[in-house]
């Protein structure tokens, strides 16, 4: 009996659909024909139009409707039911608005800003959860949700949140898309971050240690305010739920006109998918559930993993200003010392310069030319 081949097999076609799927998603939504989705535009009715063609058929309606009006936009939300218990719930969301043509970099003639890694490669990863788990549905309900106006300030998660259609309290977790299949540097191809599991407490953060330890990427987890409150996990934190971010951060394409689908990683966002597809099913059928957690803005393993990054990126610092990598080899000095000093001497007064460093990295990380970096 050739069982084993034939699983292998069969995980193969499905890893293949999934990834031709995505791809699909990702050149619909950031095609040109969508404009730059920006929310009340004729992009963005195209794009729900396509989210709801997609959910539709494999998903039921949330408080009685798939579109939710929030003021001047409309999130789109489908559930699929759970088996056992169908009155607890994960969400899985990503937005899919962006900025039209309102981009801060553009190439002369091209004026629509595509946002393929931000935020149509997202929307991929949270559909391809969707068909999913809709072939294989979980013990607890999983909602699909997919927010408007979070460039404006993540104004559909809000609207939800402070409106919620199902319980705050019967959610057990939420799992957010923003910038995926993003490569920042040629030497962090293989990096991508899971944000804010720590609100979940031990429980929540083994579970998304455990899922990305079976994929080939080098997912560096990040306590919550690494995050930087950029994205639609942070409107979740804000009500108690423990949510964590799956993210690229922001590289050298973010909010320009060359965001386009032909700089997306899809390998990278295959394994993505792969690991958030894990969270999702493992809090959806698990009998321990994370609970929320209060924690320090920043603890010691931030700063190791936070080292890693950076001793990575000092690979390439040919490829920024000479200003530019005298600073990013600054931050690497101090962020090695406080990483060699070891967890016993990580303390209060380390948080401050930790969050700074971070955040003029990534700063760094958005100057020059739009690349996917690729390869040959």
């Amino acid at each position: 009996m050739r069982l084993r081949p034939l699983l292998a097999l069969t995980a193969l076609i499905a890893s293949a659909f999934a990834s031709g799927c995505a791809f699909v998603d990702v050149h619909r939504l950031a095609g040109d024909a969508m404009a730059g989705r920006n929310n009340g535009t004729a992009g963005s009715t195209a794009a729900r139009e396509y989210l709801l063609s997609q959910i539709q058929p494999i998903t039921d309606p949330v408080g009685g409707s798939y579109t939710h009006s929030i003021a001047q936009g409309t999130n789109v939300l489908g559930v699929i039911p759970g088996t056992e218990l169908p009155d607890e719930y994960v969400i899985v969301g990503a937005h899919y608005d962006h900025v039209g043509s309102s981009c801060t970099s553009k190439e002369a003639g091209d004026t629509i800003c595509n946002g393929a890694t931000d935020n149509a490669a997202g929307v991929a990863a949270a559909l391809a959860i969707a068909r999913d788990v809709a072939r294989a549905p979980l013990r607890r309900s999983v909602i699909i949700a997919f927010w408007d106006r979070e460039e404006d300030g993540l104004v559909g998660s809000l609207a939800y949140t402070q409106n919620p259609l199902v319980p705050l309290a019967d959610t057990v977790g939420y799992v957010n898309f923003d910038i995926q299949g993003a490569n920042l540097l040629p030497v962090l191809s293989n990096t991508t971050f899971a944000v804010g599991s720590e609100s979940g407490g031990a429980r929540f953060q083994e579970m998304v240690a455990d899922a990305a330890s079976e994929q080939s990427l080098d997912t560096g987890l990040f306590s919550a305010i690494f995050g930087q409150g950029r994205s639609d996990y942070a409107s979740f934190l804000n009500v108690d739920v423990p949510s964590v971010f799956f993210t690229d951060s922001t590289g050298r394409c973010y909010h320009t006109n060359q965001d386009e689908p032909g700089i997306v990683d899809y390998g990278k966002l295959q394994d993505q998918i792969n690991t958030s597809l894990k969270v999702t099913r493992d809090l959806g059928d698990t009998d321990d559930p994370p609970a929320w957690t209060e924690n320090d803005l920043a603890v010691y393993s931030d700063a190791v993993t936070f080292a890693g990054v950076v001793d990575l990126a000092a690979s390439d610092l040919s490829l920024f200003s000479a200003q530019d990598a005298a600073t990013i080899t600054d931050i690497k000095a101090r962020v090695d010392a406080l990483r060699d000093a070891g967890e016993e001497n990580f303390d209060s007064n380390d948080v401050g310069p930790l969050l700074g460093d971070a955040a003029t990295a990534v700063s760094l990380l958005t100057r020059g030319a739009c690349d996917g970096f690729l390869g040959d």
